[in-house]
């Protein structure tokens, strides 16, 4: 059906364009449009972490992805880019104040957390409390299920190769 319009417009020489300018529209269109189907599928660098999950794990992990959205002002997951925050690639099992090429507040490295579930869970709910002096603006999470949902996703974000 679309072609017997192209065709009907290319033989009228619509607004005396010539029939040889029309044909390349749908080509054109058809271009574009695969293009963008491929930039969006190829645009969530989550994608591959998303896949492994089941259901209900991956409405958790966008869930937090979704509540995490602010850290990266801040802070970044590829352990490349040079912010504000240090990089949380590799965050869990790390000493507080150690992140690679990062420097660190002095009340962060005397802290000496390991980051885990719980420390972390304990430094996003309120981080000038749990760690006074430390250099994170967050006023924290303070909604029990958002907090977890941001954990969550954590958990899994950070892990080295996570995101391959």
């Amino acid at each position: 059906m679309f072609s017997m319009v192209v065709d009907s417009v290319l033989k009228s020489r619509w607004m005396g364009l010539s029939t040889r300018r029309f044909r390349v529209l749908p080509l054109t269109l058809l271009f574009c449009g695969a293009v963008s189907v491929v930039a969006v599928a190829c645009s969530d660098p989550d994608r591959a972490i998303r896949e492994r999950l089941n259901e209900t794990d991956e409405e958790r992990f966008m869930n937090g992805r979704r509540a995490a959205n602010g850290c990266w002002v801040c802070h970044d997951l590829a352990g490349t880019v040079k912010k504000v925050g240090p990089s949380l690639l590799g965050v869990y099992g790390r000493r507080s104040g150690q992140a690679p090429g990062y420097n660190a507040s002095p009340a962060m490295l005397s802290a000496s957390i390991v980051w885990n579930d719980r420390s972390l869970a304990l430094f996003l709910r309120n981080p000038t409390g749990f760690v006074p002096g430390n250099r994170m603006v967050s006023p924290g999470i303070e909604n029990s299920q958002e907090l977890a949902d941001v954990i969550y996703y954590l958990r899994i974000v950070t892990q080295p190769g996570a995101r391959e």
